[in-house]
């Protein structure tokens, strides 16, 4: 199933054909089949859609998501251009946070492998909290150069994201699930992934031209 902004595409089929860039639709949702992941018509729906430049996210219920292989979603999303979103339990326990933050360490862990190595999208909410991790390290490694205002600005920009989906995202979590997973992200990465950090200071070192 697709929708698009939470509009089904079954019942408008007017929207199989992409919109033009100027008509306020900024992202479309995947809905993933448990048989299929996507049906293969919808495949092509929503490549088009990606090709005109508009965002797709595939969301993942955190309640089926053991219904999905991770390397062949990790290669569908990469191939389509698309984004990844890992939604949160519907229900809130301690318990299902918890396993909440394991799913996003296993993907950031994904994330972080060649298998995902050609993707340039987003997976939420792994990517941007390690956006915000990365511009946090830069800040503190170049406090010397920069003046209070120049940190307070960049990190007022990382603090306060203006992506619609993220927005979106933002707006559907409830604030303990994002202290909890941000703090085990976090922790994950300063005792397992120190390269990290290394691969910050890599690319923030070459020469651009």
């Amino acid at each position: 199933m697709l929708k698009l902004c939470d509009i089904n595409l079954k019942h408008k089929p007017e929207l199989i054909q992409p919109p033009k860039i100027d008509d306020n639709i900024v992202y479309i949702k995947l809905v993933p089949d448990i048989n299929d992941i996507i049906n293969p018509d919808i495949i092509d729906v929503a490549l088009s859609y990606s090709i005109a430049g508009i965002e797709v996210v595939l969301e993942i219920p955190f309640e089926i998501r053991v219904n999905f292989e991770k390397k062949q979603l990790a290669s569908i999303v990469s191939n389509g251009g698309w984004s990844l979103s890992l939604l949160p339990p519907i229900k809130h326990s301690k318990a299902l946070t918890g396993e909440y933050c394991k799913e996003v360490i296993e993907w950031y862990k994904l994330w972080r492998k060649p298998t995902m190595r050609n993707f340039e999208k987003t997976i939420y909410p792994v990517t941007p909290y390690c956006e915000y991790l990365a511009i946090d390290y830069l800040i503190d490694k170049n406090k010397e150069a920069l003046t209070d205002d120049d940190v307070q600005a960049l990190r007022g920009l990382s603090a306060n994201p203006s992506d619609p989906y993220i927005l979106h995202f933002i707006d559907n979590i409830q604030i303990s699930i994002v202290t909890e997973f941000k703090q085990k992200l976090e922790d994950f990465i300063k005792k397992n992934d120190p390269d990290f950090y290394q691969d910050i200071d890599l690319l923030v070192s070459k020469d651009p031209y």
